[in-house]
């Protein structure tokens, strides 16, 4: 990790994210805990990098009036973190593990954009977020309005031929953050929270 600078911080990361979130795959496992105390806990003892921490997301889920899109297991969603102010468009699928995200400068102007295109607004999620790095991998704490507390963790790639790797190597970092003691959790919070 490099120095953090002053441009970083006006987005609210405390570190550099280096490449820990670029690729078109994502590989995660996701957790819901109990003991956000104790995970913390490990993450200390591991040495783990705080990326943002305290900040709100807001996840606006968008499809066309017939959801094609999810009818083809695609999800667009628009993503606006406060206090950071930072906008992120993020298409998922249609292939497991496909993941893209792209800054954006401005979330009215964006979804003002999206609207145009023919995109609904669906539903809106609401996450309270910390992010830290441990290794190649980022662990994502979450406090989520109707759910709970979860822990998930992951890492991105362009190499489709790595991903089986990666699963193993999640596995084992789960095992060290003492993760696999909770109750692991296979829909999104999407899927949790609206079916």
């Amino acid at each position: 990790m490099q120095p953090i600078s002053s441009s970083l911080q006006t987005k609210g990361m405390l570190a550099d994210p280096g490449d820990h979130f670029k690729g078109r795959f994502e590989v995660e496992r996701k957790f819901q805990v109990d003991d956000l105390p104790s995970v913390l806990k490990r993450l200390e003892l591991m040495a783990a990098i705080p990326f943002t921490i305290g900040n709100t997301e807001t996840d606006t889920c968008l499809d066309f009036a017939d959801n094609r899109l999810e009818a083809n297991n695609q999800f667009q969603t628009l993503r606006h973190m406060q206090p950071s102010g930072r906008v992120l468009w993020i298409s998922k699928g249609p292939a497991k593990d496909e993941c893209i995200a792209m800054g954006l400068p401005d979330y009215d102007k964006a979804l003002s954009m999206l609207k145009s295109l023919g995109f609904e607004e669906k539903w809106q999620i609401r996450k309270h977020r910390d992010i830290y790095f441990v290794g190649k991998f980022h662990v994502t704490l979450d406090r989520i309005d109707g759910l709970g507390s979860f822990v998930e963790i992951a890492i991105m790639t362009d190499d489709q031929s790595a991903l089986p790797a990666l699963r193993d190597d999640i596995q084992d970092a789960a095992s060290q953050l003492d993760l696999l003691k909770f109750p692991e959790v296979h829909l999104s919070y999407r899927q949790l929270l609206h079916g």
